[in-house]
């Protein structure tokens, strides 16, 4: 069985020439089933024959075109770094604030655990991505050191790659703002737009499967691999970091090193208590205070429900359902379908919904939106400041929703998507039942 091809001029999945020598064995990380991958022309893609998702893409310049869109956004970084952000004017007061002052400030005013958060999630692990995809794929011209080492790091820190998001929070603010003061965008704010588009560019031209096959060949440690059946059924599992196929008694993987398992060790278990965490940590989120302002003296503290309330009250529409949607429904519906997909793997393989192998992907994804909430706090902490006039602060709701997120990011982490195709619990029980009767009756 090979897998199906998807070129960029058209959609529709085309089948593998059968004339064309499949290249190699692969697992799909998804679903674990075995299959060809074969030989991809520039702009082809290759999806799992059961699931669809992605396995392998072939993209034009593979080498060039990642270095020149990552050594661009680097350049925007630092020019974001140097000039004035976003200018404000209250009350002929004038000020202005620098990208750094969206970790700077809230330092400033004792509230480090957030400051380094923001500052990891838009500055410094972007930009590391950026300078490990230089790195690597300088790799493919020249003898560089620890190349596995930077790609493992390179995928591990990729999810927590904020920039989009702190582009929306920034929006989201500037809407909110706009109905009470003058807004000035500096040279940096446009940088950073630019930044944030070449940031995302760079990732969508890095296929994973392609990266680490040109940092070292992917082993095929067996011979007499069926293709069509799962890896498990034949004593195989894949690396879920450089997605090479392992031998199920070899406890890591000999291209990258990572240790190998079957399955997430009690994955669902893992998950269950990740989401129960969020759960009662996102009724606090919502009752305490999620931002202070402070104005002539008076304070207005406002929880998530009543801001958003508030942002309706104003005529804000848009701004409103944004933070609606980042902050009360895709909390609330990804910890639900989270459930629901751990209760999927108890039923029978006949009664499940095929829908959960494309709900989790999406779930999974959109679950780091969340944080624009939080985002935009700090935002609005570090650009209204105007001494005794009028300033902004974040609330205790900041810190908890925060760890809201990261939990619900966390339980999609630790679920493995291939328990939806696997036999459930009472199925494999019943199906071990049958062959030690055979064995007896043997």
């Amino acid at each position: 069985m090979s897998a199906s091809l998807v070129s960029d001029s058209s959609m529709a999945p085309v089948p593998a020439s059968p004339q064309a020598a499949p290249a190699e064995l692969v697992l799909c990380r998804y679903c674990d089933l075995l299959q060809h991958l074969p030989a991809l022309a520039d702009g082809e893609e290759a999806h799992c024959s059961r699931c669809g998702h992605e396995l392998d893409a072939r993209q034009r310049e593979s080498a060039l075109r990642p270095i020149l869109y990552a050594l661009s956004a680097l350049f925007m970084l630092v020019l974001t770094n140097l000039f004035p952000f976003v200018g404000m004017d209250a009350a002929g007061s004038h000020r202005d604030m620098t990208f750094l002052d969206t970790s700077a400030v809230l330092l400033d005013e004792d509230y480090p655990w957030l400051a380094v958060l923001v500052w990891l999630f838009i500055q410094a692990i972007p930009a590391f991505c950026m300078i490990a995809i230089i790195y690597l794929k300088l790799g493919m011209f020249y003898q560089l050191p620890a190349l596995v080492q930077v790609a493992r790091l390179l995928y591990a820190l990729k999810p927590w790659s904020m920039v989009d998001i702190f582009l929306m929070g920034l929006l989201v603010s500037f809407v909110k703002l706009l109905t009470h003061f003058e807004l000035t965008l500096g040279m940096s704010f446009w940088a950073f737009c630019g930044f944030c588009l070449l940031h995302l560019r760079t990732f969508q031209v890095v296929d994973r499967h392609e990266l680490w096959s040109r940092i070292a060949p992917a082993p095929q440690p067996v011979s007499g691999a069926v293709a069509g059946f799962t890896g498990l059924s034949q004593q195989l599992k894949v690396c879920q970091c450089c997605t090479a196929l392992v031998p199920l008694a070899e406890p890591r993987c000999s291209r990258c090193g990572s240790k190998v398992r079957a399955r997430i060790p009690a994955s669902v278990q893992k998950t269950i208590a990740l989401l129960v965490t969020a759960t009662i940590l996102y009724i606090p989120a919502n009752l305490l205070t999620m931002m202070e302002t402070v104005s002539l003296g008076d304070s207005i503290e406002s929880t998530i429900i009543s801001g958003i309330l508030l942002m309706w009250a104003d005529g804000a529409y848009p701004v409103a359902i944004v933070v609606l949607l980042a902050s009360v429904v895709v909390p609330i519906v990804k910890i639900v379908v989270m459930f629901w997909l751990c209760y999927l793997t108890t039923l029978p393989l006949s009664e499940r919904s095929k829908h959960g192998t494309w709900v989790y992907p999406v779930v999974d994804w959109i679950g780091r939106w969340s944080m624009v909430d939080v985002l935009v706090v700090a935002i609005l902490a570090a650009l209204v400041r105007f001494d005794s006039l009028v300033g902004v602060y974040p609330g205790a709701a900041t810190f908890v929703f925060a760890a809201v997120v990261i939990v619900t990011m966390l339980a999609a982490m630790s679920f493995d998507p291939r328990l939806l195709w696997d036999p459930s619990p009472a199925e494999m029980e019943l199906q071990s039942d049958k062959q030690s009767g055979t064995g007896h009756s043997t």
